[in-house]
């Protein structure tokens, strides 16, 4: 499939896209390429591996903000996310690796298959809530065998969706970190802060094999970067 693709008056759409994806994301955790990727490619015709570039760049500045005003308010527990993130950078390696050999079609296919699982562990999401306290964050700044080996290998599954599909690979690191026990308003500051580590590797990645389209990454992240600082201060209120 062609790489190039004609500009339209319709991208000057894409900031506002930009800013309400930006917004809820940095609200509700993840990085917002579930969002971007469908955007790009239905209504915008950008090719797939295209898109995928242009949502891991516009997710950087969207973790970056989103991370830093979770982490002033408490609620980002750094070395289990640094596990995340490493073992994260690992996998959106493979997966970038993976996205060169597999064609355009084949990933739009697998990439909706993913979209749908994806919603499974949502479901599931409150129960899981309703069980958690505040009362165990003491618990929370122990790191044991069993944290390193949950971390690891979420970290390393949600690295390798953002690598193929450029989706920021939320749902893998929400559902480890629910695993671990942490509570909610945790959950969503310390997904943001790895999302930081699989963006920024798969955006390297799919840079050194040619599919980056730096006008969409201006559209679409610096108006994410403006949504992503305000999320977190509605949330407090």
């Amino acid at each position: 499939q062609n790489m190039s693709f004609d500009f339209t008056s319709s991208f000057l759409f894409l900031p506002l896209f930009g800013f309400v994806i930006g917004l809820l994301v940095s609200m509700f955790g993840g990085g917002g390429g579930g969002l971007y990727v469908p955007l790009l490619t239905l209504l915008f015709n950008v090719p797939i591996q295209v898109a995928v570039a242009t949502s891991l760049a516009s997710i950087i500045p969207t973790t970056i903000f989103g991370a830093y005003a979770h982490r002033k308010q408490g609620n980002v527990n750094v070395p289990i996310g640094l596990i995340f993130g490493v073992t994260g950078i690992i996998g959106t390696l493979i997966g970038v690796y993976f996205s060169t050999l597999i064609p355009s079609f084949i990933l739009r296919k697998l990439f909706g298959i993913i979209a749908i699982l994806i919603v499974i562990p949502v479901l599931f999401r409150k129960k899981k809530k309703e069980n958690i306290h505040s009362d165990n964050l003491d618990d929370l700044k122990i790191i044991n065998l069993k944290k390193v080996s949950i971390s690891s290998l979420f970290g390393l599954l949600s690295g390798i969706m953002a690598g193929l599909f450029g989706v920021s690979g939320t749902a893998p690191v929400i559902a480890g970190l629910y695993m671990l026990r942490f509570p909610a308003n945790m959950v969503i500051g310390t997904s943001v802060f790895v999302l930081i580590f699989n963006a920024i590797s798969g955006l390297f990645g799919h840079l050194a094999v040619g599919h980056i389209n730096f006008i969409l990454i201006i559209l679409l992240g610096g108006s994410a970067a403006i949504g992503a600082l305000i999320g977190p201060h509605l949330l407090k209120k």
